[in-house]
């Protein structure tokens, strides 16, 4: 399977995930047979007057991980093409948001709202095409709303412009992440398209990607909140996980936030860690880990829970 020239070894992808989508936490989801992972959505205007060393080291990409799509928000076309130019050198694809239903940036015109306005967001993915020789991707919702359900038409215009896959999620901006997801709009869209598609939309199990995938025949499927609770969804392998497994791999992650992690965050460990103690069964009060102030006493805590 390939996105461009990007060849991607397994057909489940870890979404976009702000907050979340740090160095060790993509790491140890490629660890767990994730074909292609995500940096976390990245607004332009928040790298746009950085140098290319600064962003190297904000994006702390590493071999081990790849391939990794870098995804970008905006809505200027001089900050979007600024953003590929330094993002470019160290990203294998490159992503355009056009889905993110988040007010904060639906109020300055970013992602989501990009559907309301074709002939702006076709500019703008013909300038980030043009701009880079690394294959551009592009994430949307199916409409705004249920009365302006317009994937088909996006498709082919994202397509046409030199997009080389799409990631579809299933609902509207107005939904947000509730309702229901629309399988019947993935489907479509893969009909219509030549281009790899991957549907993304409420996947809680591999078991649950699969069926997605037959569902709606696209080429991938991509998971996201669940997997900041279970990292190790992309292998089939660990569907039924016990708590020596699900500890194992707090502990991993652990590992390799002190192994490849810029920052020293207690705050950002202790949050992964708490999303992994979802499902371990035990008495105790995993809420504890959030009042832990370093590393190795969120290490020590998860090594003494029973």
């Amino acid at each position: 399977m390939k996105i461009g020239d990007v060849n991607i070894a397994n057909c489940f992808v870890l979404a976009p995930m702000s907050a979340v989508n740090c160095t060790a936490f993509r790491i140890l989801c490629k660890e767990n047979e994730a074909g292609l992972v995500y940096t976390q959505m990245i607004d332009v205007d928040t790298i746009r007057s950085k140098t290319k060393r600064q962003v190297k080291e904000f994006l702390n990409i590493h071999d081990c991980e790849r391939p990794v799509n870098a995804q970008l928000i905006g809505n200027s076309k001089d900050a979007l093409v600024r953003a590929v130019e330094l993002v470019e050198d160290f990203a294998d694809i490159i992503d355009f948001n056009v889905g993110c239903s988040e007010n904060e940036f639906l109020s300055k015109g970013y992602g989501a709202h990009l559907l309301s306005d074709l002939s702006r967001l076709e500019e703008l993915v013909r300038a980030i095409v043009d701009s880079t020789g690394k294959p551009v991707t592009a994430k949307i919702r199916i409409g705004l709303d249920a009365q302006n359900i317009i994937a088909v038409k996006v498709s082919r215009i994202l397509e046409n412009a030199g997009i080389e896959a799409i990631c579809v999620h299933g609902r509207t901006a107005q939904q947000k992440y509730s309702g229901k997801v629309s399988w019947t709009i993935m489907k479509q869209v893969k009909e219509k398209l030549a281009i790899p598609i991957i549907a993304n939309g409420d996947v809680r199990s591999y078991e649950q990607g699969l069926d997605l995938l037959r569902k709606t025949t696209c080429d991938f499927v991509m998971i996201g909140r669940e997997a900041r609770h279970r990292p190790w969804i992309f292998d089939p392998k660990k569907a039924n996980i016990d708590n020596a497994g699900i500890k194992k791999q707090i502990l991993r992650f652990i590992e390799l936030y002190e192994d490849y992690e810029n920052r020293r965050s207690p705050q950002e460990v202790r949050e992964h860690v708490f999303w992994m103690l979802r499902d371990f069964k035990t008495k105790q009060d995993t809420k504890s880990v959030l009042k832990l102030k370093r590393i190795d006493h969120i290490e020590d805590y998860v090594c003494s829970l029973k």
